[in-house]
């Protein structure tokens, strides 16, 4: 294959990471120091939806196909 193995495009936990950021950066007050941000981060970890994780894994085939359109290029995702 032409593109990388590690494309970002084919990376469902590129999605978690900007959901879980979006998360935390809607909160306030800020983080006021590691300990707090490690267990705002955790309890945003634990409580994400498990449709969301489904949606992901049902995205993967839309995935490749786009890349594959794509030749490897950028895609939407």
């Amino acid at each position: 294959m032409s593109w990388p193995p590690n494309s970002p495009d084919f990376n469902p936990m590129e999605h978690i990471w900007d959901v879980m950021e979006r998360q935390l950066r809607a909160q306030t007050p800020p983080c006021p120091n590691i300990s707090t941000l490690r267990d705002r981060c955790l309890d945003i970890w634990y409580n994400l939806s498990p449709v969301m994780y489904q949606k992901l894994v049902a995205s993967i085939p839309r995935r490749v196909a786009a890349v594959l359109k794509a030749k490897g290029g950028a895609t939407r995702y």
